[in-house]
């Protein structure tokens, strides 16, 4: 499955236009108002985690495709397994500073190269 990295009413509006679906008949399927599908378009409202699982669902498409889903269950595993926020917060320091290690180039768990 692909994803997405666009925030979910650039992802929504493309999905929309690519497979030309109506917002009127979205809201049939899904029992949302067309009206609020314009407001997500127009980045005025940002639909909580239950509505892009409906909307997926609808799509029939994973809610894993859009950025925010993803990052939503990111938090509830740290939130549900503080001990795993360090080590986390750690890796992705690493990854935005370009620090990760080549498959090649093992290291022990202090960090140094084998």
């Amino acid at each position: 499955m692909n994803y997405t990295n666009k925030s979910f009413s650039e992802a929504f509006a493309e999905i929309l236009k690519e497979r030309q679906i109506k917002l009127r008949s979205l809201g049939t399927k899904t029992n949302l108002n067309y009206s609020y599908f314009s407001k997500i378009i127009r980045k005025k409202k940002v639909p909580p985690i239950d509505t892009i699982e409906n909307i997926s669902n609808a799509l029939e498409i994973e809610p894993e495709f859009f950025v925010e889903y993803r990052i939503h269950k990111i938090c509830e595993i740290l939130y549900n397994n503080p001990q795993l926020t360090d080590s986390v917060s750690h890796y992705i320091f690493k990854l935005q500073n370009g620090i990760t290690a080549r498959v090649a180039e093992k290291k022990d768990k202090f960090g140094n190269k084998k």
